[in-house]
C-alpha cells in the first residue's frame, strides 16, 4: 500500500459517510436536469427506463467504487493502483482512477458555472427581480445573465469559494458536517416544494406525467438519455465514491451502502418532479421547456403565485445546495489526488486545483457570450458545439461511462474476488448478485450507451 494509505482521515459517524454519499450522488442533476429531461423525453417513459438503469447499471458500479476505495485506501488513482499490486497486476490499472480523477476535474469547470446561475437568480429572488415576469422577461432574464461574463465569473468564484472553505477544513470539521446539515436542510426543503406544488399547483397533473409511461414515446434516443442521466444521476464514473470509501475505516456493508445512495438519489429526483412539474401544470405552462426549465418556466411560474417570491428563495437556495453537495465531492476527489501525488498541503491542494477550475471554467462562461460562435468541430457529433457543449459531452458521454466500465471491470473480474467481499463486508449472496450484475449487466448497459452516443 502507498504511505497516504496512514494518513487518509476518517469519518467520524457512519451517518457521515452516509450522507457524503448521498451528498454526491443529488446535485444539480437531481433538482435542474432530471425535470427537464423527463418534459422532453416523454414523462412516465423516460422514468422508467431511468428506474430500471439506476438499479441495473449505476447502482453495481457505485458498490465497485465503494469497495476499491475502502480497499485501496488512497485517492483515486492510488487506490486502484494498490489494489493492482497487491493482487499481482500492473500499475497502469491505475488509469482507471486517473480517469475518474479527470472526470471530477472536467465537471467541476462547468459545474460551478451553472451553479453560479443559480446564486444570481437567488440575489434576483432577494431584490424582486423575479416579480411581474411574463413568457418574454422571463427569457430575457437568463438571457441577460449569459450575456454577462463578469457577473457569472463572479458567481462562479463565490460557489468555489464556499467550497474551498469547507475542504480547507479537517474531513469531520469540513466536508463531513457540511454533508450532515446540507441534506437534511435540503430534503425539508424539497418535501415543502412539493407540498406547495400539491396545494397550490396540479399534482395530479404531475404523478400522471411522471407515472403513466407511454411506450409510443420510447426511442433509441429516449433510452440512452434516460441510461445517461442514471449514470450521471448517481455520481459514478467520477471516481467521487471511491474518494469516499477511502475514508472508511469501519466494516460498513458497501452494497447496502450503495442501495441506499441510488433508492436516496431516486426519491429526491422524483420529488424534484413532482414539485416541479405540479407548479408548471398548475399555471398551465409547458414542461418541455428544456435546460431553461427551472431559470426560465418556473421563475414565470413563481411571479404568478401566491408568495411566489418567498417560493423563489426557498427554491433556488434548495437548487444551491443540491449543487454544492455535488460541488464538494468533485473537488474533494481532486484535491485529494493534488496532496498525495504532488505532497502537497490540505490548503495548496485545494487553492491550486479550484484555481484551476476556474481558469478552464472561464472557456464555459464565455460560451455563451464572447465564445459563443467558437466551434471546435464542423462535423460528427460535436459539429457546431460551443466549448461548453464539448466539456459536457466530452465528459458525461465518454469519460464518466469509460471509467465506469473500467471501475466496474477491475472490481469484478480483475481483482481477486476474495480481497473484494471482504471489502464489501456483505453476505455472500448479496455479493454474489453484485458480482454477476457487475460483470455482465452493467458492462452491457455502459457498453451500449458508448456505442449509442458515438
Amino acid at each position: 500500500m502507498s504511505s497516504s494509505e496512514n494518513q487518509m482521515p476518517a469519518w467520524a459517524s457512519q451517518s457521515g459517510f452516509v450522507f457524503a454519499c448521498i451528498g454526491a450522488a443529488v446535485g444539480l442533476g437531481n433538482i435542474w436536469k432530471f425535470p427537464y429531461m423527463t418534459g422532453v423525453q416523454g414523462g412516465g417513459a423516460f422514468v422508467l427506463i431511468y428506474l430500471a438503469s439506476i438499479f441495473a447499471i449505476a447502482i453495481p458500479i457505485a458498490a465497485a467504487e465503494l469497495v476499491i476505495g475502502r480497499q485501496g485506501r488512497s485517492d483515486a488513482q492510488q487506490a486502484v493502483k494498490n489494489i493492482a499490486l497487491a493482487s499481482g497486476r500492473s500499475a497502469r490499472f491505475a488509469a482507471i482512477g486517473t480517469l475518474g480523477v479527470l472526470g471530477s476535474f472536467i465537471l467541476l469547470t462547468f459545474y460551478a458555472v451553472i451553479a453560479g446561475w443559480v446564486t444570481a437568480y437567488i440575489v434576483r429572488a432577494l431584490t424582486g427581480a423575479l416579480n411581474g415576469l411574463d413568457a418574454a422577461s422571463a427569457s430575457n432574464l437568463l438571457a441577460g445573465l449569459h450575456a454577462a461574463p463578469g457577473e457569472m465569473i463572479a458567481h462562479q468564484i463565490l460557489f468555489l469559494a464556499v467550497i474551498g472553505l469547507i475542504l480547507i477544513r479537517k474531513l469531520n470539521a469540513g466536508l463531513e458536517r457540511a454533508n450532515l446539515v446540507l441534506i437534511p436542510a435540503l430534503i425539508v426543503m424539497l418535501i415543502g416544494i412539493a407540498i406547495y406544488g400539491a396545494v397550490a399547483g396540479d399534482v395530479g397533473a404531475a404523478l400522471v406525467f411522471l407515472f403513466t409511461p407511454d411506450f409510443s414515446k420510447i426511442t433509441p434516443e429516449t433510452i440512452q438519455s434516460a441510461v445517461g442521466h442514471g449514470f450521471f444521476s448517481v455520481g459514478v464514473g467520477a471516481a467521487m465514491l471511491i474518494t469516499y470509501g477511502a475514508y472508511l475505516d469501519r466494516q460498513v456493508d458497501l452494497a447496502k451502502a450503495a442501495i441506499t445512495i441510488g433508492i436516496a438519489d431516486t426519491i429526491i429526483a422524483l420529488i424534484a418532479g413532482i414539485g416541479v412539474f405540479a407548479i408548471v401544470f398548475g399555471e398551465g405552462l409547458d414542461p418541455t421547456g428544456g435546460p431553461g426549465l427551472i431559470f426560465t418556466t418556473l421563475p414565470l411560474a413563481f411571479s404568478q403565485l401566491p408568495g411566489g417570491s418567498a417560493l423563489a428563495v426557498i427554491f433556488f437556495t434548495l437548487v444551491f445546495f443540491a449543487a454544492l453537495t455535488s460541488g464538494l465531492s468533485l473537488s474533494e476527489v481532486i484535491i485529494r489526488w493534488a496532496e498525495n501525488t504532488f505532497g502537497l498541503s490540505r490548503v495548496k491542494a485545494a487553492i491550486l486545483m479550484l484555481g484551476a477550475s476556474f481558469g478552464v471554467g472561464l472557456a464555459s462562461v464565455f460560451s455563451f457570450n464572447i465564445w459563443s460562435q467558437v466551434h471546435l468541430f464542423d462535423a460528427g457529433v460535436l459539429a457546431g458545439k460551443t466549448l461548453f457543449d464539448v466539456k459536457d459531452y466530452f465528459v458525461t458521454a465518454l469519460v464518466m461511462p469509460v471509467c465506469g466500465l473500467g471501475v466496474v471491470a477491475f472490481a469484478s473480474w480483475v481483482a481477486p474476488a476474495p480481497m473484494m467481499r471482504a471489502a464489501m463486508g456483505s453476505s455472500a449472496l448479496i455479493f454474489n448478485l453484485w458480482l454477476w450484475s457487475a460483470r455482465i449487466i452493467a458492462p452491457a448497459g455502459i457498453g451500449w450507451m458508448l456505442w449509442a452516443g458515438l
